[in-house]
């Protein structure tokens, strides 16, 4: 494309304009645009620091919140905590408790016996013979052979415990196996022991802070004496009839629960898996239970 000399001298003009334009104007327009600018920064950054200020105290609030909910899981957790490990303290002092018991029944030292039993007018002591009611019943029974021969010896070592505390831990129900012997003098200058297998089925209580003895129910399923040259043979239950006289309960066992009867002594606690009652009270519905052999003549 080819230009005439006209057009050669329009352009430089044009362009001469606009330099001129622009070096006239050009202090204003920048300082306007850096003025626009800085105060919309400013405006910008005044709004970044409220906002960082309000969530800043959004965020304390929040964080005060945590710290408080926190607080409380914790003590949730210490006082939970707090109960399990005082339940294995309990559960411990119930295990001393009845293990005394057995030591104490060794040589059937009456006083310590009874001493274990609580201050409480619920107290009972139930055996095969029949229940003793009270403070008064439990003295009577064990009070009975305060002065046992030096021969005596009566082990039962009290096993296998299931103990379930009450919600409030302030009384407790226990099952043990007692397995042992009873031996009332030698026989030729040998030991002549009746072994027996039984069942306790105990009620506790916690008084002034030390566990004792509330009820306890005594299910002997076996008194077993060998038969031997030197010693007479007799029906279990003509001894039992024979060894009553200085039985005295308050109410007298209506039945023969002991072997071979199929007495399943009620548990008091419920299936450890699914929660459930146990089926023994509907097995012993079933049977047909003989008469007690301690019942008076």
């Amino acid at each position: 494309m080819r230009f005439s000399g006209t057009h050669m001298v329009k352009i430089p003009v044009f362009i001469l304009v606009i330099k001129q334009f622009l070096l006239y104007y050009a202090d204003d327009f920048i300082d306007d645009s850096y003025l626009n600018i800085y105060n919309t920064c400013k405006i910008a950054v005044m709004n970044r620091k409220y906002k960082e200020a309000h969530e800043m105290s959004e965020s304390l609030d929040t964080r005060v919140k945590k710290l408080e909910d926190l607080i409380s899981s914790l003590t949730n957790q210490l006082e939970e905590k707090d109960k399990k490990i005082q339940d294995l303290l309990d559960i411990e002092a119930i295990k001393r408790l009845q293990c005394a018991y057995g030591y104490y029944l060794e040589h059937w030292m009456s006083e310590e016996i009874i001493d274990l039993f609580a201050d409480h007018p619920d107290v009972s002591a139930t055996f095969v013979e029949g229940t003793y009611l009270g403070m008064e019943g439990v003295r009577r029974y064990f009070g009975r052979m305060r002065y046992a021969s030096p021969e005596f010896l009566h082990q039962v070592m009290q096993v296998c415990p299931v103990i379930t505390l009450s919600d409030d831990g302030q009384t407790a129900k226990g099952r043990w196996y007692g397995y042992g012997l009873i031996s009332s003098a030698p026989v030729n200058d040998n030991l002549d022991p009746a072994y027996m297998g039984v069942t306790y089925e105990m009620d506790y209580i916690k008084q002034d802070g030390i566990w004792k003895i509330l009820k306890l129910a005594f299910q002997m399923y076996y008194s077993y004496k060998p038969y031997t040259a030197d010693s007479k043979k007799e029906a279990p239950e003509q001894r039992q009839s024979n060894n009553n006289t200085n039985l005295s309960p308050d109410i007298w066992a209506e039945y023969n629960t002991m072997y071979p009867s199929g007495y399943i002594y009620p548990m008091h606690f419920v299936h450890p898996v699914t929660g459930k009652e146990t089926s023994e009270n509907a097995f012993n519905a079933g049977l047909d239970l003989k008469p007690s052999p301690f019942l008076p003549k």
